[in-house]
């Protein structure tokens, strides 16, 4: 039926800008509600709808995403954490951000994702690596409340909760993983004054990081939509606690037409190229 868009933190504000306009060329954007009335009331979408995302409350979602998507009035979705807000002059960014400030930061990423650690785990593994390296904690990297607010009153974008520590769910233990869930929804609340009523998976890979236990803890929850990694386009056949994305972090926009054109073909099509060399991995 259509697609949603995954972006995460943007450098350059051209070709962010450039992206949307190419959306907004081949694409109708839609709301949140819109999406949300397609799966829960069987309402119609336009042909070839879209949905823009955005992951992490990275700083740049501020400065830079914003401001494009008010340019151009596109909708979207910004997905946050609660504890990761500055304020009260208080901070703690995610481990990843923490992590890429590493000088190892591709090794340190990899046994992340290779392992089977619990954020707690990998905070630990992150922090005694930089007390070896005698590596400084990174300024503040995320949004402030202050800025999340803003957004949320002018009602151009949506705010949805992204856990608290942006763990790999399937990891953690019934109680831990409720937590995380649970809790970046309630506090979120709290800060908005309002419902929050969309959820997206930290990693986002359907099994490897969440599953029905996941999502049964959604439906206990305010949350009426959550949102995978699983590059796809989005139909009725899906269940709405777990509707897939495609994501955008780079590329020219010749690259992001052809990734966008093949779909959930474009995995499978990279890797042959990658083995007949004609592009590198």
């Amino acid at each position: 039926m259509g697609k949603v868009i995954n972006f995460h933190k943007v450098s350059d504000a051209q070709w962010f800008e450039d992206v949307v306009c190419l959306l907004k060329r081949h694409y109708s954007m839609i709301h949140a509600q819109q999406l949300l009335d397609y799966y829960h009331h069987h309402k119609s979408l336009p042909r070839k709808s879209c949905l823009v995302t955005v992951d992490d409350g990275d700083l740049s979602s501020y400065t830079i995403i914003y401001p494009v998507l008010k340019k151009h009035q596109v909708p979207a979705v910004f997905f946050v954490s609660p504890e990761k807000m500055l304020r009260n002059g208080k901070h703690r960014n995610f481990w990843f951000q923490e992590a890429r400030h590493c000088k190892d930061a591709d090794a340190l990423m990899d046994e992340v994702h290779a392992g089977r650690q619990t954020i707690e785990e990998i905070w630990q593994l992150i922090d005694s690596y930089k007390d070896a390296h005698c590596v400084v904690d990174l300024d503040d990297q995320n949004m402030t409340l202050e800025q999340v607010l803003e957004i949320d009153r002018e009602g151009l974008v949506k705010i949805g909760a992204h856990t608290m520590d942006h763990p790999f769910l399937a990891r953690e233990n019934d109680n831990k993983a409720e937590y995380e869930i649970k809790q970046s929804i309630l506090q979120l609340e709290q800060l908005l004054g309002h419902k929050v009523e969309l959820f997206a998976y930290p990693n986002g890979t359907p099994t490897a990081d969440f599953g029905e236990r996941e999502i049964e803890m959604l439906r206990r929850t305010s949350c009426q939509m959550a949102f995978t990694t699983n590059p796809c386009d989005f139909s009725r056949k899906d269940n709405p606690y777990a509707i897939p994305r495609y994501g955008l972090t780079t590329g020219s926009m010749r690259f992001i037409r052809m990734k966008l054109l093949l779909g959930r073909h474009y995995r499978f099509v990279r890797k042959l190229l990658v083995a007949i060399k004609m592009i590198k991995p």
